[in-house]
């Protein structure tokens, strides 16, 4: 069986979460403040970023488990 990944941001290598829902695109490294993306947004500068989309989704969950945590 053969996974393809999604072309999300999230999956994407030039992407960097900032919280659980949204992050930054670092393709043009030439601006002063990066773009901001949801986890859901695409483009088609979209770089397979491999295993760092399941680090990130574990990260998320830990995140949201926590904020849980904390709220009860």
């Amino acid at each position: 069986m053969i996974y393809l990944q999604k072309r999300i941001c999230l999956s994407c290598r030039k992407f960097r979460l900032e919280d659980p829902n949204s992050g930054v695109c670092r393709v043009d490294k030439t601006v002063e403040h990066y773009p901001m993306k949801t986890t859901e947004d695409s483009c088609e500068k979209w770089v397979d970023g491999g295993h760092q989309y399941h680090i990130r989704c574990g990260w998320i969950k830990k995140t949201l488990a926590k904020e849980k945590e904390s709220v009860e």
